[in-house]
């Protein structure tokens, strides 16, 4: 399986000076493979939120090399930064972010706008999408006339339309009731599982994060576990000693 995720001793400082300096991440090395399902759970001020944001090339690291599918993000600058984010991921948020003012279907075709497709190209695909997660019965729906699920999914079928290589989802399940967010646990395996997209997900709840093949918990900076599921659970990796065994 191909690299597509790969820190080398990434650092984010915050602060001016020695005296006010607080390292959110501190010499974070990481590869994830095409097709991982992976989750990276911490408490609040762990650094979960500040590697996500790294991961997404929403921030920039302070020190180290994130390298995204070969390209070293380092070397960018905004606009091709930009263009990279854009073509290779997608991002599932925990407050769904879709326009009010639009349908289903006109969220779901945004990131096609200038993507040099036709209106009725986009119309297509955006309409496939919203099929491939249950909801083409909603497609004309105004998020208001639609759950939580459903505007979740919703926004899966947004974060899709552009075929991102890695799909991003930040507390996905945090503003639904345990049932539905259940169900949306569910959607991520089936995609990860039938489609094989890499999924990396942000979670503050064990009992999400323990969903994925693969989870990483973070804390004051460091990666404190890293297990995996199944074959591959021998690879497991910490930069200090693990929060919790293996077989807990």
């Amino acid at each position: 399986m191909r690299i597509v995720i790969e820190l080398v001793n990434v650092a984010k400082i915050y602060g001016r000076g020695a005296a006010d300096e607080v390292r959110a991440l501190n010499g974070v090395s990481l590869k994830i493979h095409a097709g991982e399902f992976v989750t990276i759970r911490g408490s609040s001020g762990s650094g979960k939120s500040t590697l996500m944001n790294i991961l997404g090339c929403l921030d920039r690291p302070t020190e180290g090399n994130y390298y995204l599918d070969g390209d070293n993000v380092q070397r960018l600058n905004k606009t091709a930064l930009a263009l990279l984010r854009n073509r290779k991921l997608g991002f599932v948020f925990q407050g769904f972010n879709l326009l009010k003012r639009m349908t289903a279907i006109e969220n779901v075709e945004m990131p096609l706008v200038y993507s040099g497709l036709s209106p009725a190209r986009r119309r297509a695909k955006a309409l496939r999408m919203l099929d491939l997660v249950g909801l083409s019965n909603r497609a004309f729906h105004m998020p208001n006339q639609m759950s939580g699920g459903q505007q979740q999914r919703a926004a899966i079928a947004r974060a899709l339309v552009n075929d991102p290589q890695i799909l991003f989802a930040d507390e996905p399940t945090g503003n639904l009731d345990s049932k539905t967010g259940q169900e949306i646990l569910t959607e991520f395996e089936r995609l990860n599982r039938e489609l094989g997209q890499t999924i990396v997900m942000v979670t503050h709840d064990a009992a999400v994060a323990e969903r994925a093949p693969r989870q990483i918990t973070v804390c004051d900076g460091l990666i404190a576990n890293d297990y995996r599921r199944g074959p591959d659970a021998a690879g497991v990796t910490a930069q200090f000693p693990p929060l919790y065994s293996s077989a807990s």
